[in-house]
């Protein structure tokens, strides 16, 4: 089972009612929640980590988790209420508001989280739960408590006006990169996080460090992966942009089934990736993508779909 541990909040996403007036629905969302969905989605064995609450919105983060398979048995109930996020869309991109304070994610101690890792087969971390305290420490004792033999992906996911101590943040992302086999970023993240304006010099600093796959996803421009031998870009399939909700957290579910698939899994294999296995699996994780832009918010496709 891969494990995504991480944020579940609710979304309130800008609608248009039947009359024609502005509203917003609440959605199930939060980027490594997003991540799982995509996985159970993909018939992948997914399971999720993070405190929910006992309140209405946190009844809807269980159901919307049970209904694309992905187990909760990780997943403590507790009377805090759920993060909202409030959503502006501008030219199909997201901004977003946060309402934190005293909630399930934000209060999460590490006596919410499993401290028995040694059953899962893979670890998704990142996200804005890893920016915030002090749920990023809890989270964080994730990585302390890994097995060495289990794999380690991590998507920093990166909000700056969400980070309050930006050193302090960078030196997690340090510990976790140290620890991590795959990283995904943005040219955006990259920036922010090594200081270097040079996508190839900051993509050097995670290798140097022992990563052994970085992906630089570009949007509609694809993605590139980058391993200690070389590098190997794949571009996204053409598609017409409702938003961008959910696009990144699905193209990290692809990735993740693609080489779940293949076998790649593995620390041993992602050390030295086969060529084949890593293209099908960037692949999978930009059409998977290119579909959820297609919708409107984060609503990933199910293997079917990809393969109807």
């Amino acid at each position: 089972m891969i494990l995504c541990a991480g944020e579940a909040l609710i979304d309130m996403l800008p609608r248009e009612s039947a009359d024609g007036t502005a509203t917003l629905a609440p959605t199930a969302g939060g980027a490594v929640f997003n991540t799982a969905i995509a996985l159970g989605r993909l018939e992948v064995p997914t399971g999720f980590a993070c405190a929910l609450s006992d309140d209405m919105f946190g009844r809807q983060l269980r159901r919307t988790l049970a209904d694309s398979n992905v187990d909760t048995t990780h997943c403590a109930t507790v009377a805090r209420p759920c993060t909202l996020a409030f959503v502006e869309l501008i030219d199909g991109h997201a901004r977003y508001a946060f309402y934190n304070a005293g909630t399930a994610l934000k209060e999460m101690g590490p006596q919410e989280l499993p401290s028995d890792l040694s059953a899962i087969s893979a670890l998704f971390l990142g996200g804005i739960s890893l920016m915030d305290e002090p749920c990023g420490t809890a989270l964080e004792s994730l990585v302390d408590a890994l097995p060495d033999s289990v794999p380690l992906m991590f998507d920093p996911n990166i909000r700056p006006s969400f980070i309050a101590d930006a050193q302090a943040y960078r030196a997690r992302f340090d510990r976790i990169t140290a620890r991590a086999d795959i990283v995904k970023l943005s040219d955006e993240d990259l920036e922010w996080l090594t200081g270097t304006a040079d996508p190839s010099d900051g993509v050097s600093q995670l290798i140097d460090r022992g990563v052994c796959l970085v992906c630089l996803t570009r949007g509609a421009a694809g993605v590139t992966a980058y391993t200690a031998s070389g590098s190997l870009s794949v571009p996204a399939p053409q598609a017409h942009v409702v938003d961008t909700v959910g696009a990144g957290d699905t193209f990290n579910a692809g990735l993740l089934a693609g080489l779940h698939r293949a076998g790649h899994l593995a620390r041993g294999a992602l050390a030295a990736p086969d060529e084949t296995a890593l293209r099908d699996s960037l692949s999978l994780g930009v059409t998977a993508a290119a579909v959820v832009v297609s919708r409107a918010g984060a609503n990933p496709p199910t293997l079917a779909e990809l393969e109807g």
